[in-house]
């Protein structure tokens, strides 16, 4: 396995399933959808957004590069240099880590982030998306290689939520869904049916934290889907580090997801870590 640059030879031969660009965002997940894929026989070529990311998807890859993602020009000859058939992307992007290296965009990224209506994260997904197939490379979604990682709708932990839980789960969920709806973000955080905190640009582990210091002990976690999901982008993901932000010396709380929706990942693990901290979690 060669990793590093375009200095490198392509590879020109392909499996039955063809070669996947699989550009790789933070936390475990690229190296999962990585070892999927290459069960499934695809030729893998990674474009990681960091060294964390390379380190999950090295050992599954047939050849991986540093990226960022700015560089859309440099970016796009890598896929057609490798002769890339299809894309997925996959792991966590901080907004905010893009915001502070925009003066890292190339001309090609100016160009076409110009064009851009807004800045919202669903419009910048759905514009590297279309940037992507416009140069004939399809891409693919999570799901295609992480279905069994979406619970189905049932309890997942031996404790069940009380009824004052499960009327926060209720009221949570639903306005959960109201703002992913007005693309604020997909988690709401609850407390006797009062809100805590509300997933915005700092992400879920930070909204978690900022609840639970705020109710001063265990709260309720409600993390769900967009209506309009572009099913090539962001799907909702909960983890260990989730169960980590709700921990307090307390003990309890609830962890919804939307079932079907939203990825569990390294679930025995999860469910493992909130039986010892009295935590219950649920898809609904």
């Amino acid at each position: 396995m060669a990793i590093d640059t375009l200095k490198q030879p392509s590879l020109n031969a392909t499996t039955q399933a063809g070669i996947l660009g699989l550009v790789a965002g933070d936390g475990k997940l690229p190296g999962i959808l990585a070892r999927c894929a290459k069960d499934k026989g695809y030729k893998i070529i990674s474009l990681a957004l960091s060294e964390g990311a390379k380190a999950r998807v090295a050992p599954h890859s047939d050849k991986v590069y540093m990226i960022a993602p700015g560089q859309l020009g440099r970016n796009t000859h890598i896929m057609k240099s490798e002769n890339v058939d299809f894309m997925v992307f996959i792991g966590k992007i901080p907004k905010l880590n893009i915001l502070k290296n925009i003066h890292k965009f190339d001309w090609t990224a100016i160009r076409e982030v110009s064009r851009f209506p807004d800045f919202s994260d669903d419009t910048i997904q759905r514009g590297m998306g279309d940037w992507v197939e416009k140069n004939g490379i399809k891409v693919l979604t999570q799901t295609e290689f992480l279905c069994d990682l979406f619970p189905e709708y049932g309890i997942m932990t031996s404790r069940k939520p009380t009824v004052g839980e499960y009327a926060d789960v209720e009221y949570g969920m639903r306005i959960a869904k109201e703002t992913a709806r007005l693309g604020i973000g997909q988690t709401v955080i609850v407390k006797n049916q009062m809100i805590m905190a509300v997933e915005a640009i700092e992400g879920t582990d930070e909204s978690i934290k900022r609840a639970v210091s705020l109710a001063n002990g265990p709260v309720v976690v409600c993390k769900v889907a967009k209506f309009d999901q572009d099913p090539r982008f962001d799907t909702p993901t909960v983890g260990l580090n989730t169960l980590e932000s709700m921990v307090c010396e307390k003990g309890g709380g609830v962890l919804a997801v939307g079932a079907g929706e939203t990825l569990v990942v390294e679930r025995d693990e999860m469910v493992a870590f909130a039986e010892q901290h009295g935590i219950a979690m649920i898809a609904v």
